[in-house]
Formats: C-alpha cells, sequence, structure tokens
C-alpha cells in the first residue's frame, strides 16, 4: 500500500493544483490560521506571509509562526517562497513539535540566504543535523545507518536566485520524504530511525536572530 501512495504523490507533483484535495494555508491578506510568541515579525506583504528581523527588532531566539490547522501526517504542500540577507534562514517545519518558548523541533525543509543548505532536509534541534542534503537521496535504517546515492537531476539546481520567486513542493508519505524545487528533484529522505523519525506534526516557518528577511506565498496543502 506504502508503494502505491508514494506513486500517487509523485504523479500528482506533476499535476494541477487546483484538482480536488488542495487546501490553502493562507488567505493571502491576513495571517488567520497561523499564530508565533511574537507576531512583531511577522506580517503579509506583497500578497505574502512575510517574516523579518531588523536590527532594531531582533529576537533573543529564533522565531517559528506555525500553521493552526492541526497536525498533519502523509501530505504534500505547495508554495513560492523568495529570501533576502547573507545571513538569512528559514524553512518549512514539518512533522514537528512545538516545544518551551514556541521553539519548533523535528524534520525543515531547509531554505537560506547564501544557498548552502537550501532544498536539504535538517533535523531542527535534533542530534541528527543534516539528514539529506540537496542532490541526495539518504536512506537511514532502523539502527541509525545511513546511505547515501546522488541526484543527479539536483545540479540543475545550481545558481538558483533566492532573492527570486521560488517554487517548494514538499511530499511526505510513511517513511519517503521528497522535496523538489521549481519542478526538479532536489533531495529524498526515507527515515526508519527507531525513537527519532516522526509521522506527523505541525508546520511553521522560521526567522533567526540575524538580519533577514523570508517571503511564503500560494501555500497549498494535501493530505493523504
Amino acid at each position: 500500500m506504502l508503494a502505491v501512495a508514494v506513486a500517487l504523490v509523485l504523479t500528482a507533483c506533476s499535476g494541477d493544483r487546483q484538482d480536488s484535495g488542495w487546501q490553502p494555508l493562507f488567505d493571502g491578506k491576513t495571517l488567520t490560521g497561523w499564530s508565533a510568541p511574537d507576531m512583531s515579525y511577522f506580517r503579509v506583504e506583497d500578497g505574502a506571509i512575510t517574516g523579518e528581523v531588523t536590527e532594531a527588532n531582533k529576537p533573543p531566539r529564533n522565531q517559528f509562526i506555525v500553521w493552526q490547522g492541526g497536525e498533519v501526517a502523509d501530505f504534500e504542500v505547495a508554495f513560492e517562497f523568495r529570501i533576502f540577507g547573507q545571513s538569512s534562514n528559514s524553512g518549512m517545519q514539518f512533522r514537528s513539535t512545538v516545544k518551551e518558548h514556541g521553539l519548533v523541533h523535528g524534520y525543515q525543509a531547509d531554505i537560506d540566504g547564501r544557498a548552502k543548505f537550501f532544498g536539504g532536509i535538517w533535523d531542527e534541534y535534533g542530534t541528527r543535523k543534516s539528514l539529506s542534503a540537496r542532490g541526495q537521496h539518504t536512506v537511514i535504517a532502523a539502527d541509525g545507518t545511513r546511505t547515501v546515492t546522488p541526484i543527479a537531476e539536483a545540479t540543475a539546481l545550481a545558481g538558483v536566485k533566492l532573492d527570486q520567486w521560488t517554487r517548494y513542493h514538499l511530499s511526505a508519505v510513511g517513511p519517503r520524504i521528497e522535496l523538489r524545487i521549481n519542478g526538479v528533484l532536489a533531495t529524498v529522505l526515507e527515515d526508519h530511525e527507531t525513537g527519532k523519525a516522526a509521522r506527523s506534526g505541525v508546520l511553521a516557518m522560521p526567522v533567526i536572530p540575524s538580519v533577514m528577511k523570508v517571503q511564503y506565498r500560494d501555500l497549498q496543502l494535501r493530505r493523504w
């Protein structure tokens, strides 16, 4: 059954997102349905959820704006983003958990201004750090052993300008997670590690305590 579900998700990646089953996560005008410990770092600008940190308004720790629609398990989420500032870092948290101070722990589809980590999956606040970098298909066994093979098509993502609107498409079915950027497969993670692999959790996006700006628009979710 898992193989069938994965095949359905992969087929949907190239389909029309107006198909039945897609749910908008953002109305394009307000932050209704989203919440952060300090909303002063988030606003709507250019029809996008905008997170910004300035020298005059810098948080003591990361700030996460969390979708209030509950946990998601098997799903795909699609959106466009752009990010500004060489020291900027953000991303889409998924199958994650909100903990003390509103910090969100768990999987993150990474985005950063230097394009060093973008297109990879990171263990935010976890001990495993990078789970699968851009251009990698990583299988993590139950005992934590990793097997990594290259994804040749990901080389086409070199030079992507992240201060221009860029499309992310993330799918997660069972242990298999896939991330596409502008339609190109960027990374695959198959996470089976006992006690660490997560199967459900919240969606969220962070800003960090560094001068930066990130925007997200056209956020859509489909559950499986």
